[in-house]
């Protein structure tokens, strides 16, 4: 009697250690997956514009050049400040201080040394890009870079989350076509990669593009719509298939 219990106990130890050996490798084995893209194209209306004012100074010593640099960018910046632009809404792009040379006939001759101090000047009040082109010129301004039309970093966030959520809904749309009519079904998500997010501020003046001052005060005089901008987002999805 023991000896058959003691068998019956061995075959069911035995089942056991089968059922769990077949379950353990079935869980393990490698799923197929489908790895898809989505893409997503939205467009935002400009909140927000950038104005690069430039202030250049050029001569003989470069301690010359910076002083007069100085004082004309604090007569710029107070003459913005006076005419009602948050001092908080100003900053400096950009300062550099380098020896300006005259290459006339193939002879480097020092010119004098040039101070470059690139301001950028932030509004949300589209009628005052005009404004702060015209004063930062009449105070002693030699350059409008560029007048860019921009997302501010709330409006960032809030269509770079509506651009990825597009994508991720382009993914799946993409991955639920490929296994239609297949012998298969779409499981759990087993990776997700946010591969590429952009928006490019619009460019309504760029002084390369041959813009000169009484050009930006033109395109700055007239009444100025916010435009569209594009943002895009592009989603990476291995999906596991039943």
């Amino acid at each position: 009697m023991k000896s058959k219990n003691s068998n019956l106990i061995t075959i069911l130890i035995a089942v056991v250690i089968i059922i769990g050996l077949v379950l353990y490798f079935n869980s393990s084995k490698e799923k197929t997956t489908l790895n898809v893209s989505g893409s997503s194209t939205i467009e935002a209306l400009a909140d927000e514009a950038s104005v690069y004012i430039g202030i250049e100074t050029l001569k003989k010593a470069a301690e010359e050049s910076k002083n007069e640099n100085s004082e004309i960018s604090e007569k710029v910046l107070n003459a913005l400040e006076y005419a009602g632009i948050n001092k908080e809404n100003i900053e400096t792009s950009s300062y550099n201080i380098y020896p300006e040379y005259d290459w006339s006939n193939n002879n480097q001759e020092l010119k004098g040394y040039k101070t470059s101090n690139i301001l950028k000047i932030t509004t949300r009040n589209f009628d005052e890009i005009g404004r702060i082109v015209d004063v930062s010129i009449d105070n002693g301004a030699t350059s409008i870079q560029s007048i860019n039309f921009e997302l501010s970093e709330e409006k960032q966030n809030e269509f770079k989350q509506e651009a990825i959520s597009k994508a991720s809904e382009d993914a799946r749309a993409k991955a639920e076509a490929t296994v239609q009519g297949l012998d298969s079904e779409l499981g759990r998500v087993k990776q997700v990669t946010v591969s590429d997010y952009n928006y490019y501020p619009y460019q309504y003046f760029l002084a390369e593009s041959g813009g000169g001052i009484e050009e930006a005060r033109k395109a700055a005089d007239i009444e100025i719509a916010p435009r569209k901008l594009e943002v895009t987002a592009n989603i990476n999805v291995v999906f596991e298939l039943n």
